[in-house]
């Protein structure tokens, strides 16, 4: 297949029940060195394309999840090379955060819907996106009524349980660690699990580890939390605030520690290295907070490539955003969010319309005709910011 060729389905003559006009979405190729997932899955776009609406999809954009780009033809999108069709649509969806080459071909007063993951954010692409005068929606920062928010829970949930996973691999002798079972067997006592955090990684790394016999821990500063967390998890557990004697002892004694408690200041790791000296050679800390607040003094970010790296004599796992690791799944609970919000957008008259009105949208809006709305992005950037509801007053 050439730079410029499109492979094109069957046309669907269906008008919309609403009237509203049709909308055009273009799902973006990510960089496969740092993230798998795809926005859209190949039933996603069925269920536009249904709708009436027009999508075209970046040649091998689901390749690494494993979908192929016929099997979105056969959705009834068009898959094609050529950036300035990806670029032309109404609405661009990525799974990672637009990059300045890609915001170079924004158009203006287009939408575009990604993870905003401020770490890993882009000064020039916000200010090219600020020019553009389009709208940007972070994904993560999407809330609904019962202030749920559907993408950072179905993440977390994989996260949690891919941790233990991945825990469990680095923990064999083929991997570098100490060559332990992670839920033991008959006549030996399983492995220990340490986890730090109380929310909902933290609680999906419990019940994984729980489920294949491993001894598990958990360290929270808030009694009360610790509390909800028992309660939620619906099985008794070793629970403790932390106290440096107690989760000094614990994380002596561990064979797999899981960092899922975001620290606010980045400048704060309650884990030193001294901790994780004491630690037994050949253990294996997964962080899961690398990119918004580790509790890990020795940690840093890695990549898909090279997760991992050895400090102390412990193997730590590093990777920014772990859901990678399992993108078929991945890619299909996030579809699942992405484009019911999108026949929403489009059933509610339009991006503008819906936020006006729609104060849970509103919320993840970063970028909005010109104007940034996200104070955390204007503090890393300096970029002057306002709240997104003075502005609509």
């Amino acid at each position: 297949m050439t730079a410029k060729c499109s492979l094109i389905p069957r046309e669907k003559a269906k008008e919309s029940l609403s009237g509203k006009k049709q909308l055009c979405i273009s799902v973006l190729k990510e960089d496969p060195e740092k993230e798998t997932r795809v926005a859209l899955t190949p039933m996603g776009v069925s269920n536009l394309s249904e709708s009436g609406h027009k999508i075209f999809v970046e040649q091998g954009a689901g390749s690494a999840a494993n979908y192929s780009d016929m099997e979105y033809v056969k959705s009834g999108a068009t898959v094609t090379a050529d950036k300035e069709k990806i670029f032309s649509s109404d609405i661009i969806l990525k799974v990672s955060p637009f990059t300045t080459e890609e915001t170079l071909f924004v158009k203006k007063e287009q939408t575009l819907i990604s993870h905003l993951s401020v770490a890993r954010a882009e000064k020039q692409a916000i200010e090219n996106i600020l020019k553009k005068k389009a709208v940007a929606l972070a994904l993560e920062y999407i809330r609904t009524e019962k202030d749920f928010y559907p993408v950072n829970f179905i993440n977390s949930e994989i996260a949690g349980r891919t941790s233990v996973f991945t825990g469990a691999e680095y923990l064999s002798r083929q991997s570098g660690g100490k060559g332990v079972l992670l839920g033991g067997i008959t006549g030996i006592s399983p492995a220990s699990v340490v986890i730090i955090g109380t929310g909902t990684a933290a609680l999906y790394a419990a019940k994984t580890a729980l489920s294949v016999g491993a001894e598990v821990k958990i360290f929270d500063a808030s009694l009360s939390q610790l509390s909800l967390f028992t309660q939620k998890l619906g099985h008794e557990i070793f629970t403790s605030v932390l106290q440096p004697q107690i989760l000094n002892k614990a994380l002596a004694s561990a064979d797999l520690v899981i960092g899922a408690k975001c620290i606010k200041s980045p400048t704060f790791s309650f884990i030193t290295q001294e901790n994780i000296a004491m630690m037994k050679k050949g253990s294996v800390i997964v962080d899961l907070n690398i990119e918004t607040g580790s509790c890990f003094e020795t940690s840093k970010p890695m990549t898909l490539k090279n997760p991992s790296f050895e400090c102390c004599g412990v193997i730590h796992y590093c990777l920014p955003d772990i859901a990678a690791l399992v993108p078929r799944t991945a890619s299909i609970a996030l579809s699942n969010v992405v484009y019911p919000l999108i026949n929403d957008i489009h059933n509610n008259g339009g991006i503008f319309q819906k936020i006006s009105y729609d104060k849970f949208i509103r919320q993840s809006v970063y970028c909005y005709n010109g104007l940034l709305t996200n104070d955390y992005l204007g503090k890393k950037f300096n970029i002057k910011s306002k709240d997104i509801d003075l502005y609509l007053m």
